[in-house]
């Protein structure tokens, strides 16, 4: 799941694109901040009580297909990705500082579709066991965050290779038709049937 393609996924392949591997670590940690404050928050009771909402879960499950739909459609019909061109200057974050990126990088973790329905669906049905929930729940939010900062650099390592590769028309718009197809995927795993028993 947290390496299944995502916004947060394409955002850091974005970057990786356009200043390489190292200028996407404080959007990562920006992520990884996002995650473990929702984390908590689940944690510390929501997961249930999303849980035996029904009508909740299902708006939850339908908001995060429809924007994984949503950012498919946007690679599909994308005119090209943005690649920094000049290579003059290394060190150059597109006119973005760390601060900046470090928030957006946050803002994009909250927001992401994929990490709710993890936190609030998946999660839950591993920690059943009252005496050993806290446990449970500091494995599996240890796993998710290292999980999720390996898939975020192998994507921001994946876009500064191909960075080169890309400057070919044809072989970005072949990247960009395979993300999105590779998210419409995604969006038919999470379209399975919900149920609160």
């Amino acid at each position: 799941m947290t390496f299944s393609p995502g916004p947060m996924t394409m955002f850091l392949l974005s970057l990786g694109l356009k200043d390489g591997l190292r200028k996407i670590i404080p959007a990562q940690l920006g992520a990884s901040t996002a995650y473990f404050i929702s984390i908590i928050i689940f944690a510390i009771g929501l997961s249930s009580l999303i849980r035996n909402n029904l009508v909740l879960m299902q708006a939850i499950q339908i908001f995060g297909v429809s924007y994984i739909l949503y950012l498919a459609y946007r690679q599909w019909t994308s005119k090209g990705l943005p690649i920094n061109h000049d290579s003059s200057s290394p060190v150059r974050i597109s006119n973005e500082r760390s601060g900046a990126l470090y928030i957006k990088g946050m803002l994009t973790g909250f927001s992401n579709p994929k990490a709710i329905i993890m936190f609030s669906t998946v999660f839950p049905q591993f920690t059943e066991n009252p005496g050993s929930r806290t446990m449970d729940l500091i494995v599996l939010g240890l796993t998710f965050l290292f999980l999720q900062f390996a898939s975020g650099c192998s994507y921001g390592y994946f876009g500064q290779r191909i960075k080169t590769a890309l400057e070919n028309q044809a072989r970005q718009k072949l990247l960009q038709k395979t993300i999105a197809l590779l998210l419409v995927g995604v969006a038919v795993m999470l379209m399975r049937p919900i149920s609160t028993t």
